[in-house]
């Protein structure tokens, strides 16, 4: 699930997905460079463990924030906020 939406000049960007969600300790790493996490990709595909860390210094220069909202077995929505 997609969903943007506009308030106080503020860009939300919410990206939820139906996956396995983190722990509490994997949110804790989620935006370090090369972190690997308990969470596996879904389709077997290979992580580098800096996509996320690429994103958060994309956002940051924006101005934003990035965080993560999720639950074990609940999948993860990813909320980004940049001022417009």
């Amino acid at each position: 699930m997609l969903r943007l939406s506009e308030t106080d000049r503020i860009l939300k960007i919410e990206i939820k997905d139906e996956g396995p969600g983190f722990t509490e300790e994997d949110r804790k790493k989620l935006f370090k460079q090369f972190s690997k996490l308990s969470a596996r990709p879904t389709a077997g595909e290979h992580s580098s463990g800096l996509g996320l860390s690429i994103v958060k210094k994309l956002v940051d220069s924006l101005h934003g924030t990035i965080e993560c909202e999720s639950e074990i077995n609940n999948g993860a929505s990813m909320i980004v906020k940049i001022p417009v």
